[in-house]
């Protein structure tokens, strides 16, 4: 089956993480069941707090951590998962690490293909801060599905809106 062009892919705004985040999200994609996401993170020390996925053939984890976080402290995270990332994925192929400003909001990103089972997977990890926690968000799909989905994960990227209102 040839890529779909990413201008097909459709995507829809969503309120995730107790309607913390507004994100946009590929029309379709559903939530992971608990079994599903038990089975694929039975060996993680840590599981995303929701995933949605198409088919377990492309994913979009979140994952509201219980780390302190800032804007001020957006670009230490950035520099230790830099690091972190580029000694534990030694064999990754890297295009792109840094932060960005998204929608007046400081966003880090780390954006890499990687081994895995066999096979690459290409991944953009993007991480902010979400009511005084780290949010971490992780797009996955295979390497032969980058072409079509690589814009799309930019996209989503693109479109984070973190409430940064606390007590809310």
């Amino acid at each position: 089956m040839a890529a779909r062009p990413a201008s097909e892919i459709e995507l829809i705004k969503k309120h995730v993480l107790s309607e913390r985040v507004e994100i946009l999200i590929p029309k379709g994609f559903e939530v992971m069941s608990e079994q599903q996401m038990d089975f694929n993170y039975a060996k993680a020390q840590s599981r995303p707090s929701v995933i949605f996925t198409n088919n377990n053939l492309v994913s979009l984890a979140f994952n509201y951590s219980d780390n302190e976080a800032d804007q001020d402290m957006v670009d230490v995270y950035a520099t230790t998962f830099t690091k972190t990332y580029h000694k534990q994925y030694k064999d990754a192929t890297w295009f792109g690490d840094g932060v960005k400003n998204i929608n007046n909001h400081k966003v880090g990103y780390l954006e890499f293909m990687k081994p895995e089972m066999g096979h690459q997977v290409y991944t953009l990890v993007f991480f902010t801060d979400v009511q005084g926690k780290l949010m971490i968000c992780t797009f996955n799909c295979a390497d032969r599905q980058k072409p079509e989905w690589e814009p799309v994960a930019k996209q989503i990227m693109l479109s984070v809106k973190a409430n940064t209102e606390t007590g809310k």
